[in-house]
């Protein structure tokens, strides 16, 4: 099947759809596709994608799930994914991400990993969803609500979060890269988010989760801080040196963000940081 590149599920493959409060359901036909979304705008979503009939596979970040019939996994509506499904029906679900995360913050919601076979309780919600995927055509729109808060009850029968943090290893990867390229003039918060494969929207939500900052934040900080190390360890440097080294775009620039920053200009600011004679 040829890979085609969208900024949402093509519409045309769906049968049937639901939508109620923030959550909406989504019956697939048969028909056999493959697509990388691109997503345009942030939704702040999870989905479920089950496989009722056939195969599929998922690929998001750095991992990619084979899924069997009456199989499940997550996707995360904020980051580029692949999907192929062979002929066969299949079931989305969307929730809303915060949501899901409140409910059940011990949960391993990782997206992109095969789930339904080797845990227990993952069989259990496969069996569900399985179940509701075949049904729920038939149903109204108020006993589809009533399903999907069953489901969610029941992802808390899923197995926790692994002991490595997904969300901090990769801002911890942003953290490095901006560092490594802070002196880089032409650096972008795109250029970070894009070098782990996902969306800056993505990233910038979980720096903010943990710092409440975003990556352009962090640029601009970072540069900051290390331009005021200059200016008091390296006093000989002009501030217009110290201002492009650290890829400000000129010394006016880094001036009024300096004075922002720290109530002073870096002259000013250099100056009191002198020893006293």
């Amino acid at each position: 099947m040829e890979l085609v590149t969208v900024a949402a599920p093509p519409g045309a493959l769906v049968e049937r759809s639901v939508r109620f409060e923030e959550s909406e359901l989504f019956w697939l036909d048969a028909r056999p596709f493959a697509v990388r979304c691109e997503p345009e705008e942030e939704q702040g979503s999870l989905k479920l994608v089950v496989a009722v009939e056939g195969s599929a596979v998922v690929r998001q970040e750095d991992r990619h799930a084979v899924l069997e019939a009456g199989m499940f996994t997550w996707l995360d509506s904020d980051a580029p994914f692949e999907l192929s499904m062979t002929q066969g029906r299949r079931l989305l679900l969307r929730m809303p991400a915060e949501r899901v995360r409140r409910r059940h913050p011990q949960v391993d919601l990782r997206t992109a990993v095969s789930r339904g076979r080797e845990h227990s309780g993952e069989r259990i919600v496969a069996q569900l969803l399985h179940g509701f995927a075949r049904e729920g055509l038939a149903l109204s729109a108020q006993a589809c609500s009533t399903a999907v808060n069953t489901v969610l009850e029941a992802v808390g029968l899923c197995p926790s979060a692994p002991a490595v943090d997904v969300a901090r290893m990769r801002i911890e990867r942003a953290l490095t890269s901006i560092e490594q390229r802070l002196g880089d003039a032409a650096l972008q918060p795109e250029d970070i988010a894009h070098a782990q494969g996902v969306s800056r929207r993505y990233l910038d939500g979980l720096l903010r989760r943990t710092s409440g900052r975003t990556l352009a934040d962090v640029i601009r900080l970072r540069r900051l801080e290390r331009a005021a190390e200059d200016l008091l360890s390296r006093p000989d440097d002009l501030t217009a040196d110290i201002a492009t080294r650290w890829g400000f775009q000129n010394a006016s620039h880094f001036t009024r963000l300096f004075r922002l920053r720290h109530g002073v200009t870096p002259t000013a600011y250099r100056r009191l940081g002198q020893p006293r004679g």
